[in-house]
């Protein structure tokens, strides 16, 4: 019988007061992600509005032209290397697929139920992580570089008649994996052009920021903050993002710690500041 290492209560990235530990704490807490995140999904699709395409196939060639002036444009190279390989790229798929959902409504699960404290305050960023992100698909449509695809190994021009210099293969199209953007519920669903920035990789080091917090374990830490580099290579190797993707997933946890610690200051000030009135009147 398997044991989960210990966890240690560690200085965390934001503050926030407690969720209270009642009895059916946990039900409130349901509605709100669950809600959160059906707002999120809806305010996303709504992105896909008309008109978007060319916008979005417009923005990729400038953030390609961006990654060739950082000498950073190595994605097909990337996916040039492991495409043979079927297998490895459906596990890819899969990972790409699941492991973004499981791992962080799992840790959210975790941190509510054994680091209680530390839950709300990392609810919190996760949740104006994601909302950031919503900025960034309504002001900074993006065609992923799998909607680039060869034929014979030359490019294919997007809708606009432009390419962006290389071509890709649709892993979840060509190769599989358990679902795809073909399917019935994707189409309804997904929006893909919401790709800048990437929140598979913001949501990943949100999840290393958790554990490397509250680990009390190296065989926990460890995993902890290879999980985003592991998640960076999916996203890539698949082709479902650029490498400028995942920096802007990175900025968006970045500016989200921000905000809260701010917040957070500004409310210890007032605290602070109306402590001798209420002394004065006790």
């Amino acid at each position: 019988m398997t044991t989960t290492p210990d966890l240690e209560a560690r200085p965390v990235a934001v503050t926030a007061a407690p969720v209270s530990a009642t009895r059916y704490g946990w039900v409130r807490e349901v509605v709100i992600v669950v809600g959160f995140y059906y707002v999120y999904q809806t305010i996303r699709s709504l992105a896909d509005q008309t008109g978007i395409t060319s916008r979005a196939y417009g923005n990729a060639r400038h953030l390609v032209r961006a990654e060739q002036w950082m000498h950073i444009y190595w994605e097909q190279a990337i996916q040039h290397v492991f495409i043979g390989s079927y297998w490895f790229i459906r596990v890819m798929n899969i990972y790409y697929g699941t492991l973004h959902f499981v791992i962080t409504v799992g840790l959210l699960v975790w941190l509510y139920i054994r680091r209680h404290h530390a839950y709300r305050g990392m609810r919190n960023l996760l949740g104006l992580t994601t909302a950031l992100a919503l900025i960034g698909y309504w002001a900074f449509p993006l065609a992923p570089p799998r909607l680039y695809k060869c034929n014979d190994n030359i490019p294919v021009p997007g809708p606009d008649g432009f390419t962006i210099g290389k071509c890709f293969v649709d892993t979840l199209d060509k190769v599989g994996g358990l679902w795809s953007y073909h399917s019935p519920v994707a189409k309804a669903v997904a929006n893909q052009y919401a790709a800048m920035p990437s929140l598979h990789f913001g949501w990943a080091l949100w999840c290393a920021i958790v554990l490397y917090s509250y680990a009390r374990s190296r065989t926990v830490k460890v995993p902890g903050l290879l999980y985003p580099v592991l998640t960076l290579f999916s996203i890539v190797v698949t082709a479902n993002h650029y490498f400028l993707d995942a920096l802007g997933g990175a900025i968006i946890v970045v500016v989200a710690m921000w905000i809260l610690r701010a917040v957070d200051r500004r409310r210890s000030r007032r605290r602070l500041a109306a402590a001798p009135e209420q002394l004065a009147s006790a």
